[in-house]
């Protein structure tokens, strides 16, 4: 009787083997991507959601404490407010425009000091239901006259709807076209609503304009030196 014949070992894997290998991997790995992508998206979606109001919220605050410190410029000829709205493109949709009172930085030699800035609030359509609020502010004497600086306060899908109030009449417009001399309101309201947010969420705002404070701008020299005189004879 002949003895059985060896059994052949084989090292390593076969073709489809290997195939069938690479596909496992490449189905587990793109399930893998799915469900990370999924749980990025839940995040960022909450993360947009919980930000949103808060942001919202944060730059109308700035917005109101600033109107609370209008006041009528020392300057002849100069309207104190300006709210205008437009739909032409390129241009803002609603632009409000006011001076207040800013200490200057680095302080200037003389102590209580505030120079006068004119502040701008403009709310820009970007497209595709964003919009963006923008801080414009410029100083009105010194070298950064002409350099305005912009900031970003909020962008989103947003409503900003400002209302100034005179005499228990609200204008989308100021100055009226009767005013005269131009003046500030009595107040401004605000109503800031986000939409795709939850309906709930909508914030206003009744912030009164300091119209009686003319102009805090006051400076006063300091004393000059007498000057030093020769010892007499």
């Amino acid at each position: 009787m002949s003895p059985p014949a060896a059994i052949r070992h084989r090292d390593g894997f076969t073709f489809v083997e290997l195939l069938l290998a690479i596909a496992l991997s490449a189905l587990v790995a793109g399930i893998l991507g799915m469900l990370i992508h999924g749980l990025l998206i839940t995040s960022h979606s909450q993360t947009q959601r919980q930000q949103g109001p808060f942001s919202a919220r944060a730059a109308l605050r700035t917005l109101s404490r600033e109107v609370a410190c209008a006041f009528v410029p020392p300057v002849q000829d100069r309207v104190p407010l300006t709210l205008t709205t437009s739909t032409a493109p390129g241009e803002p949709v609603v632009r409000l425009a006011f001076f207040v009172p800013l200490r200057p930085v680095p302080p200037p030699p003389y102590p209580h000091a505030f120079d006068i800035h004119h502040v701008a609030y403009e709310v820009h359509n970007l497209g595709h239901h964003q919009r963006e609020l923008r801080r414009i502010s410029a100083p009105c004497s010194g070298p950064l006259t002409n350099a305005p600086v912009t900031n970003r306060l909020f962008r989103g899908p947003f409503t900003l709807s400002l209302v100034a109030m005179s005499n228990d009449t609200a204008h989308v417009e100021w100055p009226p076209p009767d005013t005269t001399p131009p003046a500030l309101p009595a107040a401004l309201q605000f109503s800031l609503h986000l939409d795709g947010q939850p309906a709930a969420f909508h914030t206003e705002a009744l912030i009164q304009c300091a119209h009686s404070i003319r102009s805090p701008l006051e400076r006063t020299p300091p004393p000059a030196e007498a000057p030093d005189l020769p010892p007499a004879n």
